[in-house]
């Protein structure tokens, strides 16, 4: 076997200089013993054993053999090995084996691709490049950049909005948070976490809490290869929910050996005190694997009296940042079955504990207040089987079963005593099936035409329980158990009319992309979904590209039942001012049946690699979206009501008839916050602030980014930088006016950006980030005011000694997050117990430092 591998070795040398790659740290030597056969299977077997993702022009491997390889090879050499006979040459770059024909066409000119893992998000068809750029991340990325897990690092994204769903929401005082259990979710464009599909793998996961957006942070960085997040609408592609786009979080394929972890940090003002231990471990071997990861992550809170710019404003017992404890573990793994069958599962577990202060004037929280004490546990299991079929197709069956079990214990103050105890029970569950095929339709000049199409059923459903304890007396106030089930079928077609070969001049390659999905839902009918899409290239370097397609969302499960209630504020929490001095009475929750939300999205994208730059990518895009029926709160702040654009939703100075009609049909009695009696015959106005369709938004802007790689010497150097702007405006019926959203307070700024740049040379790496979130205008008075714009700068310091002494195995990173420690601008409020910055769009934590200690066993 030794006289082999040297004639194997020799043989490969002559050829690594077309074996073109990237280094990997470590990269592991793994023993084969493969015997002479088709050059594609035995690439195939290579790629799947290193969990590297194989893209090759069919008609390059047609007829090809590869020679026996027996010995112990990095996935490089493997690669050489088995190309040494063809002539063949290759690019390995990313954890992707890019094969090219003799007369070495670029990675991005092959076409009628063979992926033995999921398409890059966007596109169901293996090698075809989506149409709508792609924001893809790697865990290694996202840890040089200081962040510890998914949230932390999609509330970075210049294309996502804070607001929402995100830890750092103070609860229910600004924008209608939903952040009822501290949890992290994309709000891609602003359009809300309900508006983003979130994926595991490619496959969805059970929603949080009422809201239907899905915390990222659940899953472990550990586990993560990477996330791609496309910032476009995808319901032709993935369904219901892809509005503001999708993101696919990519788990590790597996794993081999064990590597351990510690991380330390805290806020340097005090606060956000963190502990994490992680863990990862997994084993490879021929034909399967598999990779497990835990997480335990504790960190302490931040209450306005920990910080300077809020403490004498602002209660000091309102949390800034609520305080958290999680459990989290995934489990992937995958085995051939044969040569025509694999199976693939993965799985996740977490519990997620927090609690937060929300005091209601200047007193303590338990004189006149509430207190709330989430606690989450969600899972999911999703297997798959997928059989290779002759002519390069693939047939893949999935099932999804998935639960997120959400417990809030409320607690109400007044008066200094309690007041009453809410019971609050949120337990979303999905199962879905799903069966679909990929593969080769017929031959055209730029590679062969490609098709994907499946179908299934998916399965919302949604238990709601709300039980009120008193002092006197035992309420339900809600109480209903709805689910939404949903049966689809797709389809998606690549058209390569150019390339290659075929290229003529001004037409280097030309591709089309179609999709169209229908889906029927039991309540709200039947949709179909088209997309269109097309890549051009003029010349090897620029490629201009183009998306059209229809979006939908279906009303979320809460949305559709919540149940309408009242509470009496006085008039001093709004701003404007009620017109008379009188009480308000406040009315939440349902007021009209809710009809699918539905949007149309246009995107143009242009990306840059000049070949007398290697390593440099330019890429804008600009966006467009068109939704009409929205489902949404209407008022941004129930604090702003009386601001003239909310004209619809008041009636001013009602009558004592018109108070009885609108409390008539509650399940609960009028709460009253505001301190005196509640008189129905004298109030300043009737808000209702529950949900509706509005009547339209519209939302575009521009997207950009820049990144470049290089190496000089033993010097490794990566610069990136990317930028978003944003405009948007709303209509709430036919015949208002249309007003602004993104930059004012507590809505979408209109520019966001991130820089980074980073340094390696031999075990250290030095790391840099900037990140911009621009200023916005508070237009709640007469008088208006500009917020300013947040600046922050990240830095990490790693070293990673490589060799077998002492120190193998060994990883050190510090990092430091907003290092100037830079706060937020101050704003204008009406109350102590509000804070006075908008929580919606700046961080509060300031400064943090971390020390993250990693060995691999």
């Amino acid at each position: 076997m030794g006289i082999m591998k040297i004639a194997l070795l020799s043989s490969a040398a002559l050829c690594m200089g077309a074996v073109t790659g990237q280094a990997h740290a470590q990269e592991p030597v793994r023993t084969y013993d493969l015997p002479a056969q088709d050059l594609a299977t035995a690439l195939r077997t290579i790629a799947r054993g290193s969990d590297y993702q194989l893209v090759a022009d069919a008609k390059s491997l047609k007829g090809a053999r590869a020679p026996s390889l027996a010995g112990a090879y990095t996935v490089e050499e493997a690669v050489a090995a088995l190309l040494a006979p063809s002539g063949l040459t290759a690019e390995i770059r990313d954890r992707t084996i890019t094969l090219r024909g003799r007369d070495a066409p670029s990675r991005e000119e092959v076409t009628g691709a063979t992926d033995i893992q999921l398409s890059v998000t966007g596109s169901r068809i293996r090698g075809a490049k989506p149409t709508s750029p792609v924001i893809s991340a790697s865990r290694e990325k996202i840890t040089e950049l200081g962040h510890s897990d998914l949230g932390s690092f999609a509330r970075s994204i210049p294309q996502n909005y804070n607001g929402g769903q995100n830890p750092g929401v103070v609860s229910g005082s600004q924008n209608g948070s939903e952040n009822v259990t501290s949890s992290s979710a994309l709000n891609l464009r602003g359009l809300g976490p309900d508006a983003t599909l979130t994926l595991l793998n490619g496959h969805r996961v059970a929603y949080d809490a009422a809201s239907q957006g899905i915390d990222i942070s659940a899953i472990p960085l550990a586990a993560v290869e990477r996330i791609e997040v496309v910032a476009d609408g995808a319901s032709a592609l993935y369904g219901s929910d892809a509005v503001g786009g999708v993101a696919n979080i990519i788990l590790r394929r597996d794993f081999d050996g064990l590597e351990t972890s510690v991380r330390l940090g805290g806020a340097t003002e005090g606060g956000a005190f963190q502990q994490q231990y992680t863990a990862v471990s997994g084993r490879r071997w021929s034909g399967g694997g598999f990779m497990i990861a835990g997480d335990f992550n504790k960190a302490t809170g931040i209450s306005a009296g920990q910080r300077s710019y809020t403490r004498g404003s602002v209660n000091p017992e309102l949390t800034i940042l609520p305080p958290s404890r999680q459990w989290s573990a995934v489990l992937a793994g995958h085995q051939a079955l044969g040569d025509v069958m694999e199976f693939s599962i993965d799985a996740h577990y977490n519990r997620h504990k927090s609690s937060f202060s929300l005091p209601n004037g200047s007193g303590t929280n338990l004189a006149s207040g509430a207190t709330a004490t989430p606690d989450v546990r969600s899972w999911s299991v999703s297997p798959s089987l997928t059989f290779h079929l002759p002519a390069d197709w693939d047939v893949t069956a999935r099932a999804t079963r998935a639960i997120s079990d959400s417990g809030i214990a409320v607690e109400v103050f007044s008066a200094g005593s309690r007041l009453f105890v809410n019971d609050v029970r949120y337990k979303n569950d999905l199962w879905s099936a799903e069966f679909s095929a990929e593969g080769p339709l017929f031959s055209l000049p730029g590679g062969d035409a490609r098709a994907a199409l499946g179908g299934g059923l998916r399965s919302n459903g949604l238990r709601a329980l709300v039980q009120r304890t008193t002092p006197t007396a035992f309420l339900t106030i809600q109480n209903y158990r709805d689910s939404q089930t949903a049966t689809f079928a797709f389809g998606e077609l690549f058209l390569p009319l150019v390339g290659g070969e075929s290229a003529m001049p001004l037409i280097h390659s030309l591709q089309i992309t179609g999709a169209v999905r229908y889906e029927r839902y039991e309540r709200i009918g039947s949709l179909a979904t088209p997309k269109l899409g097309l890549s051009y290239q003029p010349v090897p370097d620029l490629t201009l590209k183009g998306a059209w397609g229809k979006s939908f969302k279906a009303p979320t499960l809460s949305q559709i039942n919540v149940a309408p209630q009242a509470t009496l504020y006085a008039p001093t929490r709004y701003l404007p001012a009620p017109p008379t001095n009188e009480n308000v009475l406040q009315i939440s929750g349902g007021r009209q049946p809710l009809e699918p939300e539905k949007a149309t999205t246009f995107t143009l994208s242009a990306e840059l690699r000049p070949n007398a730059i290697p390593g440099l990518k330019v890429e804008a895009s600009f966006f467009d979206v068109k939704y009409k029926n929205r489902v949404t709160n209407p008022i941004a702040s129930s604090s702003q009501a009386f601001r003239t654009e909310y004209a619809d939703l008041l009636i001013l100075n009602p009558t004592l008839e018109q108070v009885l009609a609108a409390t008539s049909n509650l399940l609960l009695p009028v709460q009253n916050m505001s301190g005196t009696a509640y008189d129905p015959a004298n109030l300043a106005a009737i808000i209702y602030t529950g949900y509706q369709n509005v009547a339209r938004q519209h939302i575009k802007g521009v997207d950009g980014s820049i990144a470049y790689a290089f190496s000089e010497g033993g010097n490794q150097f990566n610069i990136e930088a990317s930028a978003s702007y944003l405009e948007s405006d709303q209509q709430l019926s036919a015949g208002q006016p249309v007003f602004e959203q993104a930059g004012n307070i507590f809505r979408p700024p209109h520019w966001r950006g991130t820089a980074s740049a980073s340094w390696k040379r031999g075990a250290t790496t030095l790391a840099l980030g900037y990140n911009y979130l621009g200023g916005t205008n508070d237009t709640r008075a007469t008088t208006s005011y500009k917020v300013k714009a947040f600046h922050s700068v990240d830095a990490t310091i790693r070293w990673q000694p490589e060799g077998s002494g002492i120190w193998a195995g060994w990883s050190f990173l510090i990092a430091s997050q907003n290092l100037l420690n830079r706060k937020p601008s101050l704003i204008r409020t009406t109350s102590v117990a509000l804070p006075n910055f908008d929580a919606t769009n700046y961080p509060a934590i300031g400064r943090t430092v971390s020390l993250t200690v990693s060995k691999a066993w």
